[in-house]
């Protein structure tokens, strides 16, 4: 196995793609108690309605808007928004986007949290030029995201549901930018027709009992792959057709077999199994700690 010491090619991407994260510049706007989770890591939080001081525009890098419920009902953005120079991230809910225009953000995080949407989609091929990753974070599987945000600029991280939906695989397609990918809500929807990105990093989430998992042989790129509630058969055999593969995760999902075909997977260096009912056993389990893995969590598989 590798001697790797850092094998979390998943977050380490994550956290590229979206930074600013952490440290000087996060800023959130709105009521203390909408802004608290934000506050808490600490973010300064500019009041809605308000405008930052002067010594802080310059210094904004990361800005969360956190709005109420008749805030959003308005569906304004804050008027300083264009002025902030150095703005790279930003995370909003659905209803705010419509308007929005920014030609230095890179990373944009939208929220639906009430199934709401914009009358029209917000053109960020155009308006958001230079937007390379976009977070759409979805409590419901309505609406999607080309009914918010389409076209789409050429994005190197995209997070979208599927949901069947013809106009999402048609953005899969028009996105050969794509490094890292996160799927979720596919049913059996075979999305590797529609992937013509060489990608580096992919989650599969939340599929149904007919979903083609052997299909990922067609992404002979993959460096880490993570696959959550996974209802149809993961044949481990298919790893051993990712000669890339460096980290694997597999959550939530209860019909892995072939765990043994992992051994003969040459650069995976790390493997994590949760709550996926005990594929290794015991004597599996104490085969692969033997196996000098860099990182192995297979103790809850």
């Amino acid at each position: 196995m590798p001697g790797m010491t850092d094998v979390d090619l998943f977050g380490t991407s994550r956290e590229r793609y979206l930074s600013p994260l952490y440290g000087d510049g996060i800023f959130c706007v709105g009521n203390a108690a909408e802004c608290d989770h934000y506050t808490e890591d600490g973010a300064v939080r500019i009041p809605w309605g308000r405008t930052p001081r002067p010594e802080d525009r310059a210094r904004i890098r990361s800005l969360a808007l956190c709005p109420t419920d008749a805030q959003l009902r308005k569906a304004v953005l804050p008027a300083y928004l264009p002025d902030l120079a150095n703005l790279e991230s930003l995370t909003l809910p659905a209803p705010l986007v419509a308007h929005l225009a920014s030609p230095a953000l890179t990373s944009l995080v939208i929220g639906n949290d009430d199934g709401r949407a914009p009358s029209s989609p917000l053109a960020a091929d155009t308006a958001l030029p230079n937007l390379r990753a976009l977070m759409w974070v979805s409590s419901y599987t309505t609406p999607r995201l080309p009914q918010v945000v389409d076209p789409l600029p050429p994005l190197g991280f995209l997070r979208t549901n599927v949901s069947g939906d013809a106009a999402v695989l048609r953005q899969l397609e028009e996105l050969p930018s794509l490094r890292h990918l996160e799927l979720v809500h596919l049913k059996n929807v075979d999305v590797f027709d529609h992937l013509v990105a060489p990608l580096r990093v992919l989650e599969i989430g939340g599929t149904g009992r007919d979903f083609p998992v052997a299909r990922l042989a067609a992404i002979p790129t993959l460096e880490s792959l993570r696959l959550n509630g996974i209802r149809a058969e993961i044949d481990c055999t298919v790893f051993q057709a990712l000669p890339e593969l460096v980290q694997l995760t597999v959550l939530n999902s209860k019909r892995i077999v072939n765990v043994e075909a992992l051994l003969d997977c040459p650069t995976l260096a790390s493997i994590m199994v949760v709550d996926c009912g005990n594929p290794f056993r015991k004597d599996g389990k104490a085969l692969f700690k033997s196996k000098g893995f860099a990182s192995l969590d297979i103790d809850y598989s």
